[in-house]
């Protein structure tokens, strides 16, 4: 570990330097080049130091994580490149109607923390797949079903990070954004392959520290030009709020704070709200990749403080992204009533019209612009906030790297969750029970591999279709709909109701899915019109918290007919006292 520190501490030196000099010949698109590829040798770097042949460090880390790297893991392995680009965003666009998204999700990691993680790591098991099965009296056909659900699930949420970090590296460098999705698949295979969980679960605490330094940064740099240090950006960015709200009402815009009023996943009204912050919070429970980390730690001690530390760590960014949509937002509202001339020649607008992600036009040709004329991509609100404030040059490789760190990280999580289940709960439970531990892990590297080339191919074909884009960028909040619908009440029951069998897990997990599969694909891939209930048009997010209760019902009720706890073996009774035994 003494060689690995001189190494890193060489390696950051001359990292810092070759950007510095680069920046002084004034070569800034180098230097930004340097700053945003570089960052990810910093990530090969621990990976190739914490590489393993292990099975037991592959698929857990050898469950020797202590509570602080597992929170900084779990934080940034759940902070994806939505969290960290689209988030402020949303809440730029939708205002009121955008904060289910931190409620639902800040809630859900509150339930999975303190309720479900412990007994995750006192199970002893090493997935999800296999405590399913282990729960319902080891049934081979619980264990397929979960595996097929944690792919869907994962499988959604991972083109989007892939996605999102070939956007990053077309914005920031101009380079053909496919790219940056092939590299980034190269680069998680890397991660993954050297040394599985022991590797990423290191990797993301290094990718942590990095997105949030960068958030921060920038964000502290603009709310000091905004001035909105009264005495601490959190508490004084209400001055702008209120100035913004009152120029809306001025131009006739409804006012962000107004509830209720804006469509969310494709619906409107109260209960839509309501049922998508419920199914964002459910959908938290059920997330394979962030319930696998608990299986990591060292003890069941160590996962309650984890899960602590990594609310913590998660606060620090979902505390600042409303912040960063007031800032932009407030930016936006500088350019209404301009002369468009005037606005067309400000340098930052100049910069991201040809991205897309802004729009100008004069409607009524009258020469000035009015705020419906100005559209934008939420996107915008974190990685253009640089540019809207006229920060220097090196803000925005910074933004770029912490973008890059949240997607990445999320990425590692999901195709090694993918991976072991192909490995461990397919080929190792039904194919070859025999294979040797250095088979097994080969294994485990080949279907990495596999799966990035598949994912990478559908990253591809999203950035290459406008329309297939459209729906991947819904692909994020639909894993949480899938999530609540299959998973959630299952691990919850498994915990917590000795009178849940197999077969209510197994049809509960089917009926979850069936319902909400066919909603989600019809109203957000086809059109469908969303159904509406108590003059509330339910959308696809909010689809999930009924999905959820179908699940829940169906369970509940298969499980009481077919003999409840009396279908449930001794030792699988036993297996769920010990789970709320204190250690």
């Amino acid at each position: 570990m003494k060689f690995f520190g001189k190494a890193m501490i060489l390696f950051l030196g001359a990292y810092i330097s070759l950007i510095a000099i680069l920046a002084l010949i004034e070569n800034i698109f180098l230097a930004s080049a340097v700053a945003l590829f570089g960052s990810l040798f910093i990530y090969l770097f621990i990976a190739f130091v914490m590489r393993t042949k292990d099975v037991s460090e592959f698929y857990v880390a050898g469950r020797s994580i202590g509570s602080i790297p597992i929170g900084a893991s779990i934080a940034s392995n759940w902070m994806s490149g939505a969290s960290f680009v689209s988030m402020a965003g949303v809440i730029a666009l939708l205002g009121f109607d955008g904060l289910p998204y931190i409620i639902g999700w800040t809630l859900g990691y509150c339930i999975a923390a303190f309720m479900i993680a412990p007994f995750i790591r006192k199970s002893a098991t090493y997935t999800i797949p296999e405590f399913i099965e282990t729960r319902a009296c080891y049934w081979p056909i619980a264990r397929l079903v979960a595996v097929f659900i944690l792919f869907i699930i994962s499988f959604t949420y991972l083109i989007a990070q892939l996605v999102t970090t070939g956007i990053i590296v077309g914005r920031f460098l101009g380079l053909p954004a496919i790219l940056g999705t092939i590299i980034s698949s190269i680069i998680v295979i890397a991660f993954a392959g050297s040394g599985g969980w022991k590797s990423i679960v290191w990797v993301n605490v290094a990718q942590y520290f990095i997105l949030i330094v960068a958030y921060w940064c920038v964000f502290i740099a603009a709310a000091y030009v905004a001035g909105i240090f009264n005495p601490w950006p959190h508490i004084g960015y209400g001055g702008i709020l209120t100035t913004l709200e009152l120029k809306e009402i001025q131009f006739g815009l409804r006012t962000l704070t107004e509830p209720f009023l804006r469509v969310l996943g494709g619906g409107m009204g109260e209960l839509n709200w309501i049922f998508s912050a419920l199914c964002l919070m459910l959908g938290t429970v059920g997330l394979p990749h962030v319930l696998s980390q608990f299986y990591l730690v060292k003890d069941v001690r160590t996962a309650r403080y984890g899960v602590a530390w990594g609310l913590t760590f998660i606060g620090l960014l979902y505390i600042t992204a409303p912040v960063y949509a007031i800032l932009a937002r407030y930016a936006f509202s500088q350019t209404w009533g301009m002369a468009i001339k005037d606005v067309f020649n400000l340098a930052w607008v100049q910069k991201w019209l040809p991205t897309g992600l802004i729009k100008l036009s004069d409607v009524n040709r009258d020469g000035i612009l009015q705020p419906p004329e100005m559209s934008f991509h939420n996107d915008i609100v974190v990685i253009g906030m640089p540019d809207m404030f006229g920060l220097p040059w090196y803000f925005t490789p910074i933004i770029a790297i912490g973008g890059l760190a949240a997607a990445l990280s999320t990425a590692n999580g999901l195709i090694m969750v993918m991976a072991i289940g192909a490995t461990r709960d397919i080929y190792k439970k039904f194919i070859n029970p025999n294979a040797s531990e250095r088979k097994e892990i080969w294994i485990g590297r080949a279907m990495l591999i596999v799966l990035s080339v598949i994912s990478s191919i559908f990253g591809a074909r999203a950035l290459d279709d406008p329309t297939f884009s459209t729906y991947v960028a819904l692909l994020v909040g639909w894993a949480f709909v899938f999530a609540a619908a299959s998973f959630t009440p299952i691990i919850i029951l498994g915990i917590f109701w000795k009178d849940l069998n197999k077969y209510g897990m197994v049809m509960g997990m089917i009926s979850g899915l069936a319902i909400a599969l066919p909603y989600v694909v019809g109203v957000g891939l086809y059109g469908m019109p969303p159904i509406t209930i108590f003059g509330s048009k339910i959308g696809t997010i909010a689809w999930g918290t009924l999905a959820f209760l179908i699940n829940l019902i169906v369970t509940i009720v298969v499980s009481l007919a077919t003999g409840g706890k009396k279908a449930n073996t001794k030792e699988v009774l036993r297996f769920v006292d010990e789970l709320k035994t204190p250690e």
